[in-house]
């Protein structure tokens, strides 16, 4: 149809959301006489077409003639017909989507460009035309809000997708409200439909039948959602389905195939992925994903390194049933579990130690094909290896905060270990790790439980390091424990890490116990944390190593040292955010904004942004830990007190949208207090020559065992050694040991002799 007067483009009958920014650049762009040329570019159902249509009603020019290529599959003459309507004046011509007739549209539209010089023409798309002097402008999905979701309704409803919903959802029902009780479900929904404007008003349909909860859960168990009819004025936009009909017919039969067999993956891949998953030579895979990407049908994530590319979810639905109909989804969903499965497996290990940010890094955005592929495990009777997955996952759950998520499959895991002979050492480790998840959540009962079992499955197969380290973690779910049940486990569990079999398990035990004696017997907690401490340090393990340093700094604050345990949180705050930590995060960020509070108190509004985001960060992974940093409470009365409510208002907003890096990096911008110079210590350090000579080696780099290989002395000598060496020096770990050697070397040339 062509529109020849100054009518202009179709009307619409509902509002257009979240677009108000993109129509004033669009309409400025259009009213240049030197922009003759713009495609809007973009996938299926994201608006181009409405864009379109707001813009140019906004645009000075007297005549517009708009023509809808949707339906069209030919081409020919299309130049000729559109010259003899348009007139020798300034005039716009609009194309909507030219896709099935792109070379055809492509020459007509430069021949007209050349034949009227008057002329500018806007053209909707999913690629471009490639003509010279063509500019592109990309319409993105509506913004939707990122995992993890919130509850607060006022910080989800500035999400333009969110927004989207709820004036569809009140067209269907005019009582409907974003709430507390729905906000997360609401925000996940929209996210799920990838910010598509049509997937969103087709789901907010579904209104009429299903609750918002029901909605979520059908989508999260991959059932339809998007079927049905929308109300637009043209056949293809009234559903999902037709548009990525529309646009699957542009594919060749490779990339049909591609497509097809990478809707099994529900999170983000890579080339490498691709290649492998699918047995394609490298060349060929860049070609064809480069070419699903210029047509929208995969998208490039953001971020940091190589390019990880998703599928659209609603592409993904109608691959996902052309694979039901071929009868190929079982044996595709049954290589996308085996490779998951092998991921889980081969990451394990490397959760702790030296590669342990870099694997927490390569799993973050691979999760939910993980919990995908543990699904698919557990649904095809493989309930032995979904549970050895889940075991080798339980790391990545506790550092990034998917505590109830992995407390669930580790309770799976433990009852398929039972079932299976032969497994008590991994039914052991799942109740031990799903007490650990239990007690970050702050169930303290359930995790009493937990450990309970795990400390009795290690004693019966036979292993005396983790069953101690399972009996001190009890202690400290009964709060509070009496101090005779502390000192046994204290002692029982100090012996442990003494010998061979000790690991990152038995630190975190040590942790968790002297975190719990803290308040009951204050060298106790200390030689407890020299133990993890020296522990993590052997492992690598910088997440032990920060929460050691925090457990440190509240310490020294409980002393009145504010200047050392805001360093030591600065410290901890530092390592925590280099791997991504979610779960001890929230606490060490309030630790820390509170002793910046005090030393710096001009600072208020950075204080009430960090302290909401920890808030925020909490409320998102249910994390309840046992280490209290301080009372938030005061801090943030005092801060109202002295901002405007604007302006506190504006804080607490502000701090509740931060990521957890963006926090942390607040928080560490500022920087901790400087250390007092060497000449304001008042009293000399005292080192006996053995401890001294201890203290050379430790700055050596070596480990507590190779310490004991060369003076000759059992590994217990040397841990206690170390432990006496970094009381003395008042120092939290090694590393300032080899420091305060280092210093000492400087001041005395070469000199080593014992004070």
């Amino acid at each position: 149809m062509i529109i020849d007067s100054p009518s202009r483009a179709p009307s619409h009958r509902t509002t257009l959301v979240g677009r108000d920014l993109e129509v004033l650049t669009l309409s400025a762009q259009l009213g240049r006489e030197e922009h003759r040329l713009i495609t809007l570019t973009g996938p299926g159902g994201v608006g181009k077409s409405r864009l379109a249509c707001a813009a140019v009603a906004d645009v000075p020019i007297a005549r517009v003639a708009y023509l809808d290529l949707h339906e069209t599959v030919g081409g020919s003459g299309l130049a000729e017909t559109l010259a003899a309507r348009l007139p020798d004046e300034p005039s716009l011509l609009v194309l909507d989507g030219f896709e099935q007739a792109a070379d055809a549209t492509a020459d007509a539209a430069d021949t007209l460009l050349s034949r009227f010089p008057r002329l500018r023409i806007l053209t909707t798309s999913r690629r471009p035309l490639r003509l010279y002097g063509e500019r592109l402008f990309p319409v993105l999905p509506l913004p939707a809000p990122p995992p993890p979701y919130r509850q607060d309704a006022l910080e989800l409803q500035d999400y333009a997708a969110v927004e989207l919903f709820v004036d569809r959802a009140r067209a269907i029902d005019p009582s409907f409200a974003l709430t507390a009780q729905n906000a997360q479900a609401v925000a996940e929904i929209c996210t799920r439909m990838d910010g598509l404007p049509l997937a969103i008003e087709l789901v907010a349909e579904k209104l009429r039948l299903f609750r918002v909860d029901s909605l979520l859960t059908r989508l999260r168990e991959g059932r339809p959602v998007l079927g049905g009819d929308h109300a637009a004025r043209s056949p293809l936009h009234r559903s999902v389905r037709s548009i990525t009909e529309h646009s699957f017919r542009m594919l060749d039969e490779e990339q049909r195939a591609l497509l097809t067999r990478l809707s099994v993956f529900t999170g983000s891949m890579n080339l490498t992925t691709v290649e492998v998953f699918w047995d394609l030579p490298t060349h060929r895979t860049e070609q064809v994903v480069e070419s699903l990407v210029a047509l929208h049908l995969l998208r490039v994530t953001p971020g940091s390194g190589e390019p990880r590319f998703t599928m659209y979810n609603t592409v993904r639905e109608f691959c996902l049933e052309r694979l039901t109909a071929t009868g190929e989804l079982p044996d595709a969903r049954r290589r996308h579990a085996e490779h998951f499965l092998s991921l889980a497996l081969q990451a394990e290990d490397r959760l702790t130690g030296p590669q342990q940010a870099q694997w927490l890094q390569r799993l973050a955005p691979l999760h939910e094909d993980l919990m995908a592929a543990l699904t698919h495990l557990e649904a095809s009777g493989r309930r032995t290896d979904a549970a050895r997955a889940a075991l080798a996952l339980h790391r990545f759950w506790l550092v990034r905060g998917h505590l109830a998520l992995g407390e669930q499959w580790l309770a799976k895991a433990s009852t398929a270990f039972l079932a299976a002979p032969g497994h008590g050492e991994l039914t052991a480790r799942a109740e031990a790790a799903r007490g650990q998840l239990a007690l970050a959540c702050g169930n303290a009962r359930l995790a009493a439980d937990c450990f309970r079992h795990a400390a009795r499955a290690f004693h019966e197969h036979g292993d005396t390091v983790h069953e101690h380290a399972a009996l001190a973690r009890l202690v400290v779910t009964h709060q509070p424990a009496g101090p005779s049940a502390v000192r046994k486990a204290a002692v029982q569990l100090l012996h442990a890490a003494a010998g061979d079999g000790a690991s990152v398990e038995v630190a975190n035990a040590a942790l968790a116990l002297a975190t719990g004696s803290r308040l009951i017997d204050a060298k106790l907690a200390a030689d407890l944390l020299e133990t993890a401490n020296a522990l993590f340090m052997r492992a690598r393990d910088v997440r032990g190593e920060g929460l050691v340093l925090a457990l440190r700094g509240a310490l020294a604050d409980s002393r009145g040292d504010q200047a050392l345990a805001e360093r030591l949180l600065w410290e901890s705050l530092h390592r925590l955010r280099s791997i991504g930590e979610h779960t001890m995060l929230p606490t060490v960020l309030e630790g820390h904004a509170l002793h910046l509070w005090h030393r710096l108190p001009h600072q208020g509004h950075r204080v009430a942004r960090l302290l909401a985001a920890a808030s925020a960060l909490r409320e998102a992974t249910g994390a309840h830990p046992l280490l209290i940093a301080g009372e938030v409470t005061a801090a943030l009365r005092e801060a109202r007190r002295l901002l405007s409510g604007p302006e506190y208002e504006a804080a607490r907003r502000e701090g509740r949208v931060l990521s957890a890096d963006a926090a942390a990096g607040e928080a560490l911008a500022v920087g901790p207090p400087a250390a007092e110079p060497a000449s304001a210590v008042s009293r000399p350090v005292q080192l006996t020559a053995r401890q001294y000579e201890v203290a050379m080696l430790v700055s050596q780099g070596l480990t507590n065992r190779q310490i004991s290989q060369q003076l000759r002395l059992s590994e217990w000598t040397v841990v206690n050694h170390v432990r006496q060496v970094m009381r003395r020096l008042d120092v939290p770990s090694r590393i300032h040991v080899a420091q305060w050697v280092l210093n000492r070397q400087r001041r005395n040339g070469l000199g080593s002799v014992a004070e």
